[in-house]
């Protein structure tokens, strides 16, 4: 019924007058239906690829298609973007339109959100419709790894299950191998014990043997390229392990010593040092936060943080550890007291005075 109406009025011998109008036919399209490519695109192709295809049924006249990228509008550039469309006239005159979008894309695009939108005529006026948004699956090459110990490395004591998550920022993910390096930088395999599609290397019950340097290599299949990491493994001792802590000072005055953890503590002299001894008995919070041992006078502080390590030997049946705190006061504070004190009478300068000191 779109189409031109005529109206003719005869008037016998004076002839026939004639008028005509258009009609204008309307009918708003459907939202648009979006599909994007299911396949997955990757950044290597050296052709532009389908990211989406559009469609916009039943409307009134033919309406247009525009694409748009994280709500910028894409146009059509030579080898970069392609947007070609169709119009099929239905049956019921109604037309529906398709139009792809076809187009480079980057390791960036990942996050991308596209849609189409439609545009239409009614009653004179321009309207638009959009479609939702849709993101495609890009494929990248891994450009960094990272190995990192789970619980952190810090936290590791004998017979503890420990996972070495071993991870890469390439899409899809490589395939992962892990390795021990044993004497002389050789490199045991233990890529069987290990899900080499999560990355994931479960070390169960660990203990002293199992402290070293550990590699993950990933190999992505699409361009064969590979990356490492490394990370060290520390077993701490074990808990309920009693250990002395020994600290050590030089100072003058003579200083006080104190610890933050609760044990049973030993002061004595040594070679002018001011040394302490605590024996403790090690717990979770011991290995997690260490201890300090902080040494005062009048004239200053130094503390000093002790992380427990594990430092046993096949012979010894216990574990030492030690922190030697040197906290040498600085001499030219000590020596402006002097000067001040003479300076107010309180030490003779003669040679009487030297004898007396």
């Amino acid at each position: 019924d779109a189409r031109t109406f005529v109206c003719q009025v005869g008037a016998g011998s004076h002839g026939v007058g004639e008028n005509r109008t258009e009609l204008h036919i309307y009918k708003v399209p459907e939202a648009p239906e979006i599909m994007a490519s299911p396949g997955g695109i990757s950044v290597q192709s050296s052709d532009v690829s389908q990211i989406a295809q559009c469609v916009s049924r039943n409307s009134f006249p033919p309406p247009n298609i525009t694409w748009h990228k994280n709500g910028e509008q894409l146009q059509p550039e030579e080898k970069m973007v392609k947007i070609p469309a169709t119009l099929t006239r239905e049956s019921s005159g109604l037309y529906t339109v398709s139009s792809t979008l076809f187009a480079h894309v980057t390791r960036e695009d990942r996050n991308s959100l596209y849609h189409c939108t439609v545009h239409y005529w009614l009653q004179g006026q321009r309207h638009a419709v959009e479609s939702r948004r849709v993101n495609v699956t890009v494929f990248y090459p891994a450009q960094h790894v990272k190995l990192q110990v789970m619980p952190s490395s810090s936290l590791v004591k004998e017979g503890d299950d420990v996972k070495l998550v071993c991870e890469a920022d390439g899409n899809p993910a490589p395939v992962f191998s892990f390795y021990k390096r044993e004497l002389e930088d050789s490199w045991q395999d233990l890529t069987s014990l290990a899900d080499t599609s999560s990355g994931v290397l479960n070390l169960h019950g660990v203990n002293k043997s199992s402290s070293g340097l550990y590699r993950c290599q990933t190999l992505d299949l699409d361009d064969m390229r590979q990356l490492e990491k490394d990370v060290e493994l520390v077993v701490n001792c074990k808990a309920d392990e009693v250990v002395n802590l020994t600290c050590k000072a030089i100072a003058f005055p003579r200083p006080s010593v104190h610890w933050n953890v609760d044990g049973t503590a030993y002061e004595y002299v040594e070679n002018q040092h001011i040394a302490s001894n605590l024996t403790v008995r090690v717990n979770h919070d011991l290995l997690q936060a260490g201890a300090i041992c902080r040494v005062s006078n009048a004239l200053g502080v130094s503390e000093k943080h002790i992380q427990l390590l594990d430092q046993k030997t096949p012979e010894s049946k216990g574990v030492i550890i030690v922190a030697i705190i040197v906290c040498i006061l600085v001499v030219a504070v000590l020596g402006s007291v002097i000067y001040f004190l003479h300076k107010k009478g309180k030490i003779p300068c003669g040679r009487a005075g030297k004898q007396d000191m």
